[in-house]
């Protein structure tokens, strides 16, 4: 295995890693209205990035698919990786209604990871693609006007 996939696999197996620790250290589903709106949002935002992704195209792994095509539609007209966004914001409310320092924990590790995950990505996507560069300058990393 070359040292670029031990890294996408090693990417995606924290990933996993923390959204199997937050769900398993606390309830799935929000009890307070506006906590359910919040996570429904993160729901919605990740099935809609995955529908624009198109299920062909769409790879668990950092890594360009072979004969996969660039999104610049939708979703990802704004944000790069709207998949992350949807991660993490889901479980804002199920961390703030049932805190412990260990979710917490999780759910920065889960965050520290998509970063490097995402740049990492990004390196391999301005090689493969080349329009990925111009599509950079457009559009937001994560979080729109932020970052």
């Amino acid at each position: 295995m070359t040292q670029k996939r031990w890294k996408a696999y090693f990417y995606v197996t924290i990933q996993f890693s923390m959204l199997i620790l937050l769900l398993a250290s606390g309830p799935w589903i929000s009890r307070e209205p506006a906590g359910l709106l919040i996570e429904a949002g993160g729901v919605i935002i990740g099935i809609t990035a995955i529908v624009q992704m198109r299920p062909g195209n769409f790879n668990i792994t950092p890594l360009p698919k072979k004969g996969g095509q660039l999104v610049t539609h939708g979703l990802y007209q704004y944000i790069r990786h709207p998949m992350y966004l949807a991660q993490l914001i889901v479980f804002i409310p199920l961390i703030h209604e049932q805190y412990t320092h260990y979710r917490l924990a999780f759910w920065l590790i889960l965050l520290v990871n998509l970063v490097f995950k995402l740049r990492f990505e990004e390196k391999q996507l301005l090689t493969h693609y080349q329009g990925y560069s111009s599509y950079r300058v457009q559009s937001w990393r994560l979080i729109p006007f932020i970052w």
